[in-house]
């Protein structure tokens, strides 16, 4: 994978000469800066290397200030960026992520991978929990000075994973004194998911050093699930899309495959039963409650099980965070900077005690049970347990008789999940003279992810030998009591000690040398910055043998790990061609390694903002990018899991419509891949900036990103349904039981999905942002309205899909709009913000099956088979996602020159997540909404 093309052949050689070049133009405009003219302050601009002097610029950055953030109420930095900024990710109150206690965001309606975040300029260490990605949740909320947004590709400045933007945290840098505050809060309807947020800001300098300290605790208590309307309960009855219960449950059902017939002729190549004509096959146990009991029209089904009410919709968590930087002029044209950080949040997690499916073939329940217990209509069993000796030989050893059922004799999954960060970094900024400068950062940080159980992990081989031991005392067909004196040691020798530990460590160095030039252009100076860029990404994830060894039933676990190093070259230029016009044009050169493989690439940009008048600035930019395949893309092991989806081979050859088709939980296996190549990308963006009247500015941007290569897998559901057509490749990553099934079967049996750089996608669209600020007599009074518009958002469901639009087919959000109106006077400030969401349509799939752009809905799908192939006779109905609207409020008042105290309410009308997730419990997007509920808080605030 070696970049062969002229353009990047040219623009590595160029990159090499940049640092001669630059101490050519150095030498010149050393010269001018002897000329006595007037310094001008420049400032840093996120997006650029090159100090400016206007904020506003060709890139769309949105600034949000430490008072922004404020007046949201919002006690985290990912929260903040969730609701304000962002479009994709995920928080950390996910019920069922892998990643608890973090928090990723997104720009551009793409999900977190796309979007770069910087701390002071320079990239973060990821989390390794639940995927590589970056945690926004180690930055100290306290800390932040200010947050810039930048959506728009940057990979020419910065590398890697700049394709929709770059989100730049920058720190608090100098301050006299001590800042504290303390927050408390609570959900309104319960009083709970109490909320403790303290904090303290202590900064002190002399004439030539500068100490900022920054501290924050975070304390978060649980909410149940059973506390909230949405989420309350996994089934609702009669609602479309209100089946999320689980088939494994107490009582549980009961499966006997692979039995001999003893009727069979002796040359039979397959002497078992045909399940499907003796019906010998899954059935739920006869005390199954009519309610929980789904089974088809040969009595064969499960029995489902709610467990909505043993989960939480946030676990309760604590975080504590330390933030030091010390800045030293130890010359007059040198100054140092050094920053550490420390951050460790802990989060609890409990989940249902677990399901799964165990042997139970030679329990010594198991004759009690067939005789007794079974299923009414079960007749087809009468003969075989009416034998004086129903255990007899053909059942020992040819028969597999399993129960599948939820261990409620066991306590709750519980996990300690700990997130630790480390950083260190050095910055040296030299003057070399009035109009250049040079920057060498080095840094190295580190983010540890351990997970511990803390009790309800299973382990299955104990689990089965205890349930078949002969003498057993552990039934296998009722729900034990555990704490009882006779199986209490037996029951706590049955859970393991399960761990997992991730840990992803950056070493990097930047050297920048920037300045202006001395060359004249007609519009003015000529801007330049050159440099070099190392990184080296290191990445280990262990888990415990018994979850790798796949013994832990309902949990999963891998081992990976990897280094990555990258070396760039990057150049930019300022060119300011004509008065009022700036070009700016930028090359970077990224050579990528990762030991076993390696990818070279070449990115450039071109930026043009003009002013034709004082009150409007016209911009346009276009530029290339890329993603790296993470260390977790490349050197993850395989791992497996349970999907839900509808096994579409199993009910075509059983006859039934893909309608009818349950979703049923399907075991997966899925791993990195480490031939994968980077995704690239190209983007554009044309704007204008425009100050409408003295009180009002307008903005508004037109633009278009387009990512091909997109790493990722093709789903199980649609390899069920490619398997179903015959797709040979399909076939071949699935592995059935000898029953036919996926479901109900030991993890033996599962559908393979694997790493690809398979498919598309292509997103335009609109973005408009108005501020309004007026004096007036009793006050000043501001409003902010940003609104964010799609287009077109195109995606493919694989490479072998078509390419199609979600908006067009209003399948997709077409819009989202974020609003703020503040007031003050005096001592007093009151801050209105809004959240709106519009409604849309929701769509199970694409139509897979004859690879169209045809929209699948949830509901009354039909499908007929033609020339052994599935074709869709009715589309069915999606699933209407109303719209959402949320709205905050903050009231401040400074009742001394340094204190002040703040009552706020977070969704002041208590709006309940909008049902979003059909057959998927809670029910609603969890990436998009809390359920928290009305959040009412107090705050105080001093200096001294």
């Amino acid at each position: 994978m070696q970049a062969n093309s002229k353009l990047a052949k040219a623009v590595h050689l160029a990159l090499i000469s940049s640092a001669a070049i630059a101490t050519s133009i150095i030498t010149i405009s050393a010269n001018a800066a002897n000329d006595g003219s007037d310094n001008v302050e420049r400032i840093q601009v996120t997006g650029s290397r090159i100090q400016r002097t206007d904020l506003e610029t060709a890139n769309p950055i949105k600034e949000f200030s430490a008072a922004d953030i404020e007046r949201t109420g919002v006690s985290t930095v990912s929260e903040f960026l969730r609701t304000n900024a962002a479009a994709g990710g995920f928080n950390e109150s996910s019920t069922l992520s892998q990643a608890a206690g973090a928090s990723s965001v997104g720009l551009r309606g793409l999900s977190s991978d796309y979007t770069l975040i910087l701390l002071n300029g320079h990239r973060l260490p990821k989390n390794t929990a639940g995927g590589i990605f970056t945690d926004v949740n180690q930055i100290p909320i306290a800390a932040v000075q200010r947050i810039d947004v930048l959506p728009d590709g940057a990979s020419a400045i910065y590398g890697s994973d700049a394709v929709a933007g770059v989100i730049n945290i920058i720190t608090k840098k100098d301050m006299e004194g001590v800042k504290t505050s303390v927050k408390y809060g609570a959900a309104s309807d319960h009083f709970d998911g109490n909320e403790l947020n303290a904090s303290i800001v202590a900064g002190a300098s002399n004439d030539d050093t500068n100490i900022l300290f920054a501290a924050e605790t975070l304390k978060r208590d649980p909410i149940e699930a059973s506390d909230r309307e949405m989420g309350k309960t996994a089934f609702i009855p009669g609602k479309e899309g209100g089946e999320g219960r689980s088939n494994f449950g107490i009582p549980g059902y009961i499966n006997i495959d692979s039995m001999i017939n003893p009727d069979a002729p002796d040359d039979a190549k397959d002497k078992r039963y045909d399940n499907a004509a003796k019906g010998i096959g899954r059935r739920p146990w006869a005390n199954c409650p009519p309610q929980d009991t789904v089974v088809d029209k040969d009595g064969r089904g499960v029995c489902k099980f709610d467990f909505a009410p043993y989960y939480q919709l946030q676990p309760s968590s604590n975080r504590q965070s330390i933030y030091t930087q010390i800045t030293h002029q130890a010359t007059d044209n040198l100054s140092l900077t050094g920053e550490f950080r420390f951050t460790r949040a802990y989060t609890l997690t409990s989940n249902a005690p677990a399901p799964g499916l165990i042997d139970v073939s030679q329990s010594p329940f198991l004759e009690d049970f067939l005789k007794n217990a079974r299923p009414d209509d079960w007749n087809e069993i009468l003969p075989l347990i009416q034998n004086p000796d129903p255990l007899n030989k053909d059942w020992k050893q040819e028969a597999f008789i399993d129960v599948g059922r939820r261990y409620l004799d066991f306590p709750n999954r519980q996990k300690d999940n700990t997130n630790q960060t480390f950083e260190a970094v050095l910055t040296a900024n030299y003057d070399i003279n009035d109009n250049w400068g040079a920057d060498w950062t080095i840094g190295h940080s580190r983010l540890s992810n351990e997970q511990v159980g803390a009790g309800g992990q299973l382990l299955r081989e104990q689990l089965e030998k205890a349930f078949n031991s002969p003498n057993s005392k552990l039934n296998p067909f009722v729900q034990n009591n555990c704490n009882s004196k006779d199986l209490k040691s037996l029951c706590d020798s049955l859970q393991a000690s399960i761990f997992r530990k991730g840990e992803y460590t950056i070493d990097f160095s930047t050297l920048t040398v920037s300045g202006h030039t001395g060359l004249e252009l007609p519009g003015g100076e000529v801007g330049v910055a050159v440099g070099l860029d190392t990184r080296k990404e290191d990445y280990q994830d262990r888990s415990d043998p018994a979850s790798v060894g796949r013994q832990v039933i309902g949990g999963a676990g891998s081992n990976g790990g990897g280094q990555y190093e990258n070396k760039a070259a990057f150049i930019e230029l300022s060119l300011p061609v004509i008065e009022k016009m700036d070009v700016n044009v930028a090359a970077r050169y990224d050579k990528a390694d990762w030991k076993i493989n390696n990818a070279n690439k070449a990115t450039y940009s071109a930026k043009v903002s003009y002013r034709p008048i004082d009150d409007l600035l016209l911009r346009a930019s276009y530029g290339t990018g890329f993603k790296a395949p993470n260390l977790g893309d490349l050197f993850t092991s395989v791992s497996q899991g349970v999907n839900r989806a509808k096994d579409s081979k199993y009910c075509k050859d059983n006859n039934i419509s893909f309608d009818k088709c349950p979703f049923e939980e399907i075991n997966s296996r899925s791993g990195g891949n480490p031939d994968l190549k980077p995704e690239t990308s190209k983007t554009y963006n044309i704007g204008a900036v425009y100050q409408v009247t003295d009180a009002l500015s307008a903005s508004i941007d037109y633009w278009n990103l387009n990512v091909k290569d997109i790493i990722g897998s093709l789903s199980t559901q649609e390899i069920l349904n490619e398997e179903a057509n015959g797709n040979e490749t399909a076939i071949n990553l699935v592995k059935r039981a000898p029953n036919g099934r996926l479901s109900g079967v030991s993890n033996d049996y599962f559908v393979l999905s694997n790493l690809q750089n398979l498919s598309e996608n292509n997103t335009t669209g609109l973005s408009y942002n108005f501020n309004w600020r007026s004096e007036i007599e009793t006050g000043d009074i501001s409003a902010n309205l940003n609104i964010e518009q799609y287009l077109k958002r195109e995606s493919q469901s694989s490479a072998t899909q078509p390419l199609c639009d979600s908006i067009k087919d209003n399948a997709a959000r077409k819009y989202r709009v974020n609003g703020n109106v503040s007031y003050g006077m005096d001592d007093l400030n009151v801050s209105l913000n809004m959240r709106f969401l519009p409604s849309f349509n929701s769509y199970n799939q694409r139509n897979t099956f004859e690879k169209t752009c045809e929209l699948l809905g949830y509901y009354g799908v039909e499908t007929e088979e033609k020339n052994d192939k599935t074709v869709v006779t009715d589309p069915g109905k999606p699933q209407r996602i109303a719209s959402y609207l949320q709205f905050d409020v903050t009231s401040t008042y400074h009742f001394m020159p340094d204190n002040s105290v703040t009552f706020g309410i977070r969704n002041i009308f208590n709006r309940q997540p909008v049902f979003s997730e059909p057959d998927n419990w809670p029910f609603y997007d969890q990436d998009v909404y809390d359920n928290v509920g009305r959040f009412i808080y107090l705050q105080l605030d001093s200096k001294f």
